[in-house]
């Protein structure tokens, strides 16, 4: 099965996707277009999350083809369940009210956060808060979201959010996040924390 997906913003090519998915029988393979960074790593890893076997080829024009494989799966299950909290930041803002004391205020909380005994599982930013995973390398605030990775915490930047802002290709940290997994994230979890 072919699906295009070009020119259609989030989250329509992960909607799209999720129902050809579900119509298709085992053994098939579905072959998706897209045409923005975004919607190639998020249609990727939501096949992948699925148990599907997922694949990108670069075309031109700044296109891609994935390649989804729906047949047999295997997972092995991590029990994470000791590390983390199944929490969710959701972070909307590049700062926790406004002006300079308001990004100090960021990096302060969040720092804070790599003392807690169980970290958030993942941290969501949207709005302006995909400013903090493009920010430069030398912002304090960097430190913080590569020590917060590092500890394995899941850090999503809205697609369309940083297209907006016009710092797609500035993300310094984490993965680019769209709406149906920030919906699924926030709904799946045992709580959702917004700052």
């Amino acid at each position: 099965m072919k699906l295009d997906c070009s020119g259609l913003a989030c989250p329509e090519p992960v909607l799209q996707t999720k129902k050809a998915l579900e119509e298709l029988p085992n053994d098939s393979v579905l072959e998706v277009t897209v045409s923005s960074l975004a919607s190639k790593e998020n249609v990727i890893r939501f096949a992948q999350n699925g148990g599907f076997d997922a694949r990108a080829q670069d075309l031109e024009e700044g296109k891609s083809l994935i390649t989804i494989v729906k047949g047999f799966t295997c997972k092995i299950v991590i029990d994470a369940k000791d590390e983390f909290l199944d929490k969710t930041l959701f972070l909307k803002s590049d700062k926790v009210g406004e002006g300079e004391l308001g990004s100090k205020l960021i990096v302060g909380f969040l720092k804070s956060t790599l003392e807690l005994p169980k970290l958030p599982r993942r941290i969501i930013c949207v709005n302006q808060a995909v400013l903090l995973t493009t920010a430069e390398e030398s912002a304090p605030i960097m430190e913080v979201l590569k020590a917060l990775e590092a500890k394995g915490v899941e850090i999503y930047s809205c697609g369309v959010c940083l297209e907006f802002f016009g710092v797609s290709d500035k993300l310094k940290v984490g993965k680019i996040g769209n709406a149906f997994g920030t919906i699924e994230m926030l709904f799946g979890g045992e709580g959702t924390i917004s700052l």
